[in-house]
């Protein structure tokens, strides 16, 4: 599905504002005007939105009202367990896709993030860990569901939007009070959330000489000190003080000689390197793949591990200047 264009069917902010009736242009055209100004997406009221898109006033009203009906509900494997997913039908999904674009595209995210963010990878992120002699992760439990519509509608206006569009947007691209997840807009909105405990952490790193970097909801420490173990409540109390908990089973520390993964990606030495146990694995998928033995509904998901593998590679094979 291709990104609409910023104003959608009109040709200049202008043309725009000339489509609204006059009650609505004089009450919203200056925040309309400010929010295009920052690049940010044009969402005022519902009128408006309807407007931009082309759509009813009365179906966007159905879209704000009952947005739950719009979803698809299924289950995908998750290790041993199963995560629920919701899924936007098309038209919903239009929507938060041109949301979600322009709003990244506006962001100015802390150079700590590496998940969502155009131009950045985890490898990136992986690759300024490496030389450490310890690691400290711990992950957010259930991270969209547990990023409420209330924390989005906060950041929203903080960003610069009114307090009615913030909520038309938080409302239509969150599932019964939460981030959905499965939505193409949740990825930024949760790193639009997450920015003052970006800063508090990064913070918190600097403070103590070591480096932080977060991914998604992956959040990683490392230092070629000895580890500081008052980090562990701190990082806990800055969490949980906005209002999410740490997966218990997920908080790791690893002193070397050990091995000492970031994302996966193990970062003994110059660069990030794939496991041994992951290249085995692609060696064997190469295999499989000239032999012509891959199921066909398994093509798209291998050819994704081949990908980043590659990805991987090349990274490794990049001039320090390029990096």
């Amino acid at each position: 599905m291709r990104t609409p264009p910023f104003l959608l069917s009109f040709s200049s902010l202008e043309e725009y504002l000339r489509a609204l009736s006059d009650s609505d242009r004089a009450e919203k055209g200056s925040e309309i005007n400010n929010l295009v100004a920052q690049q940010l997406p044009p969402v005022v009221s519902k009128k408006c939105l309807a407007t931009l898109f082309g759509f009813s006033n009365s179906f966007i009203d159905t879209l704000h009202r009952r947005t739950e009906r719009y979803y698809r509900i299924f289950e995908i494997p998750k290790g041993k367990k199963k995560r629920i997913i919701q899924a936007p039908r098309v038209a919903l999904k239009v929507i938060q896709k041109w949301f979600a674009h322009y709003l990244a595209n506006s962001l100015n995210l802390h150079e700590a993030v590496f998940g969502f963010v155009k131009g950045r990878s985890a490898v990136q992120g992986a690759a300024l860990h490496c030389g450490a002699h310890w690691i400290y992760s711990v992950d957010i439990e259930d991270f969209f569901p547990t990023t409420s519509i209330d924390k989005v509608i906060s950041s929203l206006t903080n960003l610069g939007y009114g307090y009615p569009g913030a909520a038309l947007i938080a409302k239509l691209c969150c599932y019964e009070g939460n981030l959905a997840q499965g939505s193409p807009a949740s990825p930024v909105l949760s790193n639009l959330v997450f920015r003052e405990i970006d800063e508090e952490l990064f913070t918190l790193s600097k403070q103590n000489g070591i480096c932080y970097t977060r991914y998604a909801d992956d959040i990683v420490f490392s230092g070629i000190n000895s580890f500081p173990d008052h980090i562990r409540e701190e990082v806990i109390s800055i969490i949980q003080a906005r209002g999410w908990k740490l997966s218990i089973k997920k908080i790791h520390l690893a002193k070397r000689p050990y091995r000492l993964k970031v994302y996966g990606l193990l970062i003994h030495g110059e660069r990030p390197r794939l496991t041994k146990g992951y290249r085995n694995r692609i060696r064997a998928f190469k295999h499989l793949f000239a032999d012509g033995k891959i199921p066909e509904d398994e093509i798209s998901k291998i050819r994704g591990h081949l990908s980043y593998a590659h990805s991987i590679e090349e990274f490794e094979m990049m001039p320090k200047d390029d990096l």
